[in-house]
């Protein structure tokens, strides 16, 4: 009776080394690929949010449009082959492969959107003032009300004593409210300049980074 009874002892400790060695490697390999897979995850969002990366305003500031067009691969190679997955609060933005686990690395950032607007303003004492600030404006210019010279904020951007007429793209300052001023042979009216302009809205957003595999 009593060898049945060992027998049966000795499989059951057998069975339970068996499975508490494969519970030990799991962890272990769990243990070995988390911290590579955290390593890539912070080193990618301090990437994503570097000052002189392509898809960035300034630091910590994304530009939603470029971020979404990158490229994973050759953008940012320190990925490697690994799964990842990059979310703007609850919007995927930027995937390969399924990063359905792994690590994942938070950060609050700034989301810069910009959208095209055109304005035929009022141009009261030959100016105007555009509602929303921005880093450059279009002025398409009417040469029939003989335009010589445009002022932003008091400094000549655009100047011809022949007159100015089509269109010109002009660099302005997006930390001050610009106006605009134009000296011109005649009263100006409203349709004698179209000013376009692309002003930048920003707002706040969690970016989610996970790497997985």
């Amino acid at each position: 009776m009593n060898l049945p009874a060992l027998a049966v002892a000795l499989l059951v400790l057998v069975a339970t080394l068996g499975a508490a060695l494969t519970l030990a490697d799991g962890a272990f390999a769990g243990a070995y690929r988390q911290p590579e897979e955290r390593r890539v995850a912070v080193a990618l969002s301090e990437r994503l949010v570097a000052a002189d990366a392509d898809h960035t305003a300034r630091a910590n500031v994304l530009d939603h449009d470029r971020l979404a067009a990158a490229d994973i691969g050759s953008r940012f190679p320190v990925v490697g082959a690994h799964d990842v997955r990059v979310r703007l609060d609850d919007r995927t933005v930027l995937a390969r492969g399924d990063a359905s686990g792994g690590v994942t690395v938070r950060r609050v950032v700034l989301v810069r959107n910009t959208s095209r607007v055109e304005r035929t303003p009022p141009l009261a004492d030959n100016a105007t003032t555009l509602p929303r600030r921005t880093d450059r404006v279009t002025l398409d210019i009417d040469p029939s009300p003989g335009v010589t010279t445009v002022r932003a904020n008091d400094r000549v951007v655009l100047h011809d004593p022949d007159g100015l007429g089509g269109t010109y793209r002009v660099r302005t300052s997006r930390y001050e409210t610009l106006r605009l001023s134009f000296t011109a042979a005649e009263p100006l009216e409203r349709g004698d300049i179209t000013v376009g302009y692309r002003p930048a809205r920003t707002t706040k957003a969690t970016l989610a980074v996970t790497v997985d595999g």
